[in-house]
């Protein structure tokens, strides 16, 4: 039967098909993969006196992932092995990637033709992070069947792109970017600018459509200093207005920000032992257009993420 579809497992710097790899050689194939959207944990609070419940936080926690798997080996004796060789191909985690075929149709073969064989292309740019979720069971007494798994999402619930968002400066390449993920290909055109010279107010365009705004999440935002100051303000939206207050900045200081930690020249600035205070929260990054301004004019400001998508 002709391979039109496949998934790509990307592990320990890896990559396996699943219809070709070290482990279950060809003796499998993909029929079908379905990836959940993420669930919601919400928690209420209630009001004494007042009908009904009051949402306090909306949390989504993970994506299941679905697939099913066709298998065929020639003799019972090897069924058993390939269950064990499934499990090694799935263990640990991992990321998972789809490919597809652009083009399914088949030509009329005669009959001492070779099967039609397609190029399989990824699917998009996006690949998604997970664990198996259930055991591996299928009947042992039969050479042929199918063979149910599920996966869950480790750590963040989305899909992520394969590339830094800095990359599409310099590699429009389509193994790295979906034709929907709405990029421009105009190399000047701003939702693809992530480094602004001289600046003082200005927008960013962040292509996915996931809020950055975890530490968890991959990136990080880094400034240099244009003037000498006491006194560093910065936001982006309309969120928390961050601060650095006691410490002598110099014009061409780099200021990083990674999620979690505030940094001067590769040194962090979180700890007030010195006089040093930073306040207000990390950079939140949301989907499509998000303004920042500082209290100074920038000698630059950069960006670097991955994409986030539902």
């Amino acid at each position: 039967m002709p391979i039109t579809y496949d998934i790509e497992v990307v592990k320990n710097n890896n990559k396996y098909r699943v219809s070709d790899n070290p482990f279950t050689l060809n003796d499998v194939i993909v029929t079908s993969f379905d990836v959940q959207g993420a669930g919601y944990n919400r928690e209420f609070n209630t009001v004494e006196r007042l009908n009904g419940r009051f949402l306090n936080a909306t949390t989504e926690e993970k994506k299941v992932i679905n697939m099913k798997l066709r298998y065929s080996v020639s003799r019972p004796s090897y069924v058993s092995h390939l269950k064990s060789e499934i499990q090694n191909l799935f263990s640990g985690q991992f990321y998972l990637r789809e490919l597809s075929s652009s083009d399914n149709t088949i030509e009329f073969l005669g009959f001492n033709d070779p099967d039609k064989t397609f190029e399989l292309d990824y699917t998009d740019g996006r690949q998604i992070f997970v664990g198996l979720a259930n055991a591996i069971s299928f009947d042992s007494t039969q050479t042929s069947g199918e063979i149910e798994l599920e996966f869950e999402t480790i750590d963040l619930p989305y899909f992520e792109s394969i590339a830094y968002n800095t990359e599409l400066s310099s590699n429009p390449n389509m193994e790295f970017w979906g034709l929907e993920d709405d990029v421009a290909w105009n190399e000047n055109d701003d939702y693809r600018k992530n480094k602004f010279y001289n600046i003082q107010d200005g927008y960013y365009y962040y292509l996915g459509d996931v809020t950055i705004d975890q530490f968890n999440q991959n990136y990080y935002v880094e400034i240099v200093l244009g003037k000498d100051t006491k006194d560093f303000t910065f936001y982006i939206g309309n969120h928390d207005l961050m601060r650095i207050t006691g410490l002598n900045l110099k014009a061409g200081d780099k200021i990083k920000y990674n999620g979690l930690q505030t940094f001067r020249n590769g040194i962090s600035i979180d700890s007030t032992s010195a006089g040093t205070h930073t306040s207000g929260a990390q950079p939140v990054l949301e989907p499509g257009a998000n303004n920042f301004h500082f209290n100074q004019e920038v000698q630059s400001i950069y960006f670097k993420h991955k994409l986030y998508f539902r």
